[in-house]
C-alpha cells in the first residue's frame, strides 16, 4: 500500500502540468543470466549457484514551467534463481504482484535560475546522484554484471530505488561545480527476515574545480548518521565521517586520477569523533589509448588500497570478484588490490581483460583473479556481453577458487 500512496502522490503532482507539457521519455532493459560456483577453504565439495536478473526503468522528464523541470521514473527488478535453483522463481509467498517488485526510483522537481541566479539549480524530491565508478557515493543503476544476485544485496536495492531529499547546485560555468546535499536513504525494501529496515541520513558537500584544460580537482565531505548501521563506513557506528580529495589528469591519450579519503566515525553520533590508523582509502588509476587504424587499444592499470577500518561501496567494481576479503552486504574493506587490465575496441566489438592480484591489507594470503568479458553494440542503443571471471589462492588453489559466468544484453532509449 505504501507504494501505491507513493506513485500516486507522486502522479498528483505531476500529471496537471503533463497533460500539456512535452514529455522526453527514457529508460532502460536489462536481463543478465549467471553461473557462480566456487570450492571455500578446508571443504571437499564444490558449490554452485544460477540465477538470472531482469530490470526495467521507465522514466520521463518535462517542462512544469518556465526554469521549472519535472522528472518521474518507474524501476522494476525481479530475479529468479536466488533460491538457489536455476530456472525457478524465488519465494513470492509475501511479495507477489507487480507493484511490489516496482519502485519509483525518480519523482523531483528541478528548479533552474533559482533565485534569478542563473549558476544556482535546486532539486527536491526523490533522485539519483554520482557518477559510475565514484569511490564513496554512487545512488544508480549498477551494472549487471557485478558478481551478486540483487537480491542478495538489500543496500544495492535501496541505491537502485533512489535517495529523498533535496541538493543544490552552483556552477559558475566555468571553473567551479559544487553540490550541497541533504538527504536519505533506506532499504525499506528488504527481507525483514534477514535484516532489519533501516535508514541513513546524508549530508553531503562535493566540489569540483577546473584548474586548466588538463587538471580537475575534486573534493568531498560526507556524514551519515543512523540509529541502526552505517552502509558506508565502519560497520556498527551510529556516525560516519569521510573526508576525500581526487586530482584528475587528462592530456592528449593520457589519462590519470589519485585518490586519498580519511575515514572518521562515533558511536555516539558525535562528528570527526575517532580515527584508527587504518582508516585510509587510496586509488590510483592510469590509462593510455593507443589509436589505430581501425582499431583502439587501451592498457590500463589501477591501485587499491582500503583499510581495515575503512568500508567503501564501490559502484562499478571491473567485472569479476576483484576483492580478498569481500562482505557482500557491506562493499569492500581490509583489501589490497593491483590491477593490470587492456581494452580492445574494433567497430561494434570490444574486449576486456583483467588480471588482479588481491591481497588482504593486513597481511593475510593473496589471492589471483583473471577476468574476460566481450561486448558486441549489436546497435548503438542494445549492448549485448559474456563474462567470465576465475579467482583462486595464491597459496592452495585446489582448496579455493570461484568461477563466474554472466551473459547479458542492455538496451537504452531515450535521454
Amino acid at each position: 500500500m505504501k507504494k501505491i500512496f507513493l506513485l500516486v502522490l507522486a502522479l498528483a503532482l505531476f500529471i496537471p502540468q503533463i497533460a500539456s507539457a512535452k514529455i522526453n521519455l527514457y529508460g532502460q532493459f536489462d536481463i543478465m543470466g549467471a553461473d557462480w560456483q566456487w570450492k571455500t577453504m578446508g571443504s571437499t565439495f564444490e558449490n554452485g549457484i544460477s540465477f538470472t536478473n531482469t530490470r526495467f526503468l521507465l522514466g520521463g522528464n518535462f517542462d512544469l514551467t518556465e526554469n521549472v523541470e519535472g522528472n518521474v521514473a518507474l524501476l522494476y527488478v525481479s530475479t529468479w534463481g536466488d533460491n538457489y535453483l536455476a530456472g525457478q522463481q524465488a519465494d513470492n509467498s509475501t511479495n507477489t504482484g507487480l507493484l511490489n517488485k516496482t519502485m519509483i526510483a525518480e519523482a523531483n522537481v528541478v528548479f533552474k535560475n533559482f533565485f534569478d541566479n542563473d549558476r544556482l539549480t535546486l532539486k527536491v524530491g526523490k533522485f539519483y546522484y554520482g557518477e559510475k565508478g565514484d569511490s564513496i557515493f554512487y545512488v544508480g543503476l549498477r551494472d549487471m554484471s557485478r558478481w551478486l544476485a540483487y537480491s542478495q544485496n538489500y543496500w544495492l536495492g535501496a541505491y537502485n530505488g533512489g535517495m529523498d531529499g533535496v541538493v543544490l547546485n552552483y556552477n559558475d560555468k566555468e571553473k567551479l561545480n559544487i553540490d550541497f546535499l541533504y538527504s536519505k536513504i533506506s532499504n525499506e525494501n528488504a527481507d525483514t527476515m534477514m535484516m532489519a529496515q533501516t535508514k541513513v541520513n546524508i549530508s553531503l558537500i562535493n566540489a569540483k574545480y577546473k584548474l586548466n584544460d588538463n587538471i580537475n580537482l575534486t573534493a568531498y565531505l560526507y556524514d551519515s548518521e543512523t540509529a541502526e548501521i552505517v552502509p558506508i563506513g565502519l560497520y556498527g557506528t551510529n556516525r560516519t565521517e569521510i573526508i576525500g580529495f581526487k586530482p584528475e589528469f587528462k592530456k592528449c591519450n593520457l589519462s590519470a586520477s589519485a585518490e586519498i579519503a580519511k575515514l572518521f566515525y562515533s558511536l555516539q553520533s558525535n562528528m570527526f569523533d575517532q580515527s584508527e590508523t587504518d582508516s585510509l582509502l587510496v586509488k590510483l588509476n592510469a590509462e593510455y589509448r593507443i589509436v589505430l587504424k581501425d582499431m583502439m587499444i587501451t592498457p590500463r592499470v589501477q591501485y587499491l588500497r582500503a583499510g581495515q577500518y575503512f568500508a567503501t561501496s564501490l559502484s562499478d567494481a571491473n567485472f569479476g570478484m576483484m576483492t580478498n576479503n569481500y562482505e557482500f552486504m557491506w562493499g569492500m574493506y581490509n583489501v589490497e588490490s593491483l590491477n593490470a587490465g587492456i581494452d580492445f575496441s574494433k567497430g561494434k566489438v570490444k574486449l576486456i581483460l583483467d588480471l588482479f592480484k588481491n591481497s588482504n591489507a593486513a597481511g593475510g594470503a593473496g589471492r589471483y583473479e583473471y577476468n574476460a568479458k566481450a561486448e558486441y553494440n549489436y546497435t548503438e542503443d542494445l549492448k549485448l556481453y559474456v563474462g567470465y571471471a576465475y579467482a583462486l589462492d595464491a597459496e592452495t588453489p585446489e582448496n579455493w577458487w570461484c568461477a563466474y559466468s554472466v551473459m547479458g544484453a542492455t538496451w537504452k532509449f531515450g535521454k
